[in-house]
């Protein structure tokens, strides 16, 4: 099976730079731009409309979006819309949301039952259901109907997970997994055996379900210069990543600390904070080279699909011509 590669971007950006920046992964070669949701920045809707109609083969979504701030009929809504606007090229994923504590959102105390929910309310709304949905989580009435379609019969919606538990519902109930920051192999396999059980468990074909890995991403021909920009991006993110930090042996202190460096703008301590172990497991950084053999590694575990995390590098519109230009053509030769 051939080995996708897409680049995922998060809302950092001001509006009017994307268009470009979509136009040159399209250019590239990638497969799709996923765009982050996330509550800290830019929101993705306003993003994918810019650049689905400015692109004309790549496909592309947000990664993710979670049913605990906005409703799953929301999100079919938009995505519908965002299907019909780029001639059926829309994805979507769907997740917890990991800022949402940020907003006091708490964790939903059945997960796995809420996500189940949200992808089958999206799916019933995309396909013109004319019954009513009733779930624990969620109720759509028969009267609520879409006045428009999207193009696509199937819109693939993925979950996005680090957990195994819901990694299985992926395999049970989406079209793939996406693990974002994630570049531990052995990590990843333990998701990848989720996954595969949970497909078989529901009389799926294991192979039939997509594994995305979205390691955050730091390339540059200065391999230390892209590990100090790493550091600052992954220093962010720390908290959130649970429970991959403690597979990883990422423990409270490290995470505190970095923490504290960010809040306090000093870099030194940044750099100081986040440990080499920290950037082995959850990004891939340094030279393409080096990158190659990381992303082999990860497609040795299972993964079926690359996307390339934020912030690609110190400037991102370099990093994605090193990508595109020097790590896509290794793997592509062998397709």
């Amino acid at each position: 099976m051939a080995v996708k590669f897409s680049v995922m971007m998060a809302g950092t950006y001001p509006l009017a730079d994307y268009v470009a920046k979509a136009e040159a992964i399209e250019r590239l070669g990638f497969d799709e731009i996923h765009i982050a949701d996330d509550l800290i920045m830019r929101p993705a809707w306003p993003i994918l409309t810019l650049i689905g109609a400015h692109t004309k083969r790549v496909r592309l979504g947000p990664a993710i979006v979670t049913p605990q701030v906005a409703h799953p009929v929301y999100h079919a809504a938009h995505l519908a819309a965002l299907d019909e606007l780029t001639g059926g090229r829309a994805i979507c994923g769907v997740g917890r949301g990991g800022f949402n504590p940020l907003i006091g959102v708490a964790r939903a105390e059945r997960p796995l039952r809420m996500l189940r929910e949200a992808v089958e309310v999206m799916r019933h709304m995309l396909a013109g259901e004319r019954t009513a949905y009733h779930g624990d989580f969620y109720t759509v009435l028969p009267e609520l109907q879409f006045h428009f379609a999207p193009v696509q019969r199937d819109i693939p919606i993925f979950i996005g997970t680090w957990g195994p538990r819901i990694a299985g519902l992926a395999g049970r109930v989406a079209s793939g997994l996406k693990a974002d920051c994630t570049a531990n192999p052995d990590y990843l396999r333990v998701l990848v055996d989720s996954v595969r059980s949970g497909a078989r468990q529901a009389g799926r074909a294991p192979d039939a379900v997509e594994i995305t890995v979205g390691p955050l991403t730091a390339i540059g021909e200065d391999a230390e210069a892209a590990r100090r920009e790493m550091r600052r991006f992954l220093a962010i993110y720390l908290p959130y990543l649970e429970p991959m930090t403690s597979a990883a042996g990422v423990d409270a202190e490290e995470i505190a600390a970095a923490s504290r460096a960010v809040a306090s703008g000093d870099d030194a301590a940044v750099q100081r904070a986040v440990s080499d172990r920290a950037l082995r497991a959850f990004s891939v950084s340094g030279t393409p080279f080096e990158a190659i053999a990381q992303i082999e590694a990860l497609i040795d575990a299972g993964a079926t699909h690359v996307c390339f995390g934020p912030p690609l590098g110190a400037q991102f519109d370099a990093a994605l011509e090193l990508i595109g230009t020097r790590v896509l053509p290794h793997f592509r030769g062998r397709d």
